[in-house]
């Protein structure tokens, strides 16, 4: 799962899904440092609501579009789908019966996951060697998590009341749990980014790779840092995590590699077309959530709203996640 080869669709693709991502996180880390953490907490729910509609939540709405193209025959994609239906009802009721274990869960699944992303985009590939791409991901995804729990610990702690409050249950969740995990995260990232520098020490590219990705996680978690959890995870989950699977879904969904602004642009309205017959669906279930829930439940303003669509990505994760896994290793073995 590389970037494109050309040399003139490279400097694109460096440009467009690291160079401007980062310096965007670097700017707005600088204005987060000056204008003091009100701003970034007022500003919070806009990264979670442009990702309702814009690149965050379109690029997971894709799944079905990409099983389709993974699967020879509808009844393969039909069974692949019903069990990707049936994890999200699992999801769902867990959620809902079990908030803070279902919870726990995700954090643990979201950071497998933008950890085993952030490496899928990188070149040369992860070598593939035992325990690769788990090193991989523990370095990239548990840092992204482990700043913001570890400097923001009342206010981590507050947005995970938030999300068990939608089910009616209390957290539990004490801020100095919260900063001794986040503590923990970002021991536990630093380790594996060592350990896999280490490793990849004689690989072609693999000391580059490991430098590119410590400047990576340097920018981050700069941002993290200096502005609100929900803020700064935000605008990682929508102006990294899923920015950057826009390059792996271009040609997944049958179009040509990106390779310069036109190209972007084209599979930026393919992928969102494809995602329709899961986005309009998903749409439906929020503003339902948003009308029926009780106001006790659900602040009715746009924080509570990017409450609520961090608890529709409870549930959608673990199948998408699972997906792109199998199609990570179809790509390993090809």
């Amino acid at each position: 799962m590389a970037g494109p080869a050309r040399p003139g669709a490279a400097t694109f693709d460096a440009l467009a899904f690291r160079t401007v991502p980062l310096a965007a996180f670097a700017l707005l880390g600088v204005a987060c440092a000056a204008a003091g953490p009100a701003w970034s907490r007022a500003a919070a729910p806009w990264p979670w609501l442009v990702s309702l509609v814009f690149v965050g939540l379109p690029h997971g709405a894709a799944d079905l579009a990409v099983t389709r193209r993974m699967c020879r025959g509808l009844a393969a994609v039909a069974g692949l789908f019903a069990a990707y239906i049936a994890l999200m009802a699992v999801a769902g009721g867990g959620f809902v019966l079990a908030p803070l274990p279902v919870l726990l869960l995700f954090v643990a699944l979201s950071g497998w996951h933008f950890g085993a992303a952030h490496a899928d985009a990188q070149a040369p590939p992860i070598v593939r060697r035992p325990g690769a791409l788990a090193l991989a991901a523990l370095a990239r995804g548990a840092p992204v998590l482990g700043v913001p729990l570890a400097v923001w610990p009342e206010a981590s702690a507050g947005v995970a009341a938030a999300m068990t409050g939608l089910a009616g249950a209390a957290s539990g969740i004490d801020a100095a749990t919260v900063r001794a995990t986040g503590l923990a995260l970002v021991a536990l990232g630093a380790a594996g980014l060592a350990a896999e520098a280490w490793r990849t020490r004689r690989d072609p590219g693999g000391p580059a790779r490991s430098w590119s990705t410590l400047v990576d996680m340097a920018v981050i978690g700069g941002l993290e840092a200096v502005a609100d959890p929900l803020f700064a995870v935000g605008c990682y989950f929508l102006g990294w995590h899923a920015w950057r699977q826009m390059r792996l879904l271009a040609p997944a969904l049958g179009g040509p590699p990106i390779a310069d602004a036109r190209s972007l642009l084209t599979a930026l309205s393919r992928i969102h077309v494809a995602a329709l017959p899961l986005l309009v669906p998903t749409w439906a279930a929020i503003a339902a959530a948003w009308w029926l829930l009780p106001g006790g439940n659900l602040p009715r303003d746009l924080r509570g709203l990017a409450i609520l669509s961090l608890a529709v990505y409870v549930v959608v994760t673990p199948s998408h996640d699972l997906l792109m896994d199998w199609w990570r290793s179809r790509g390993r073995q090809a």
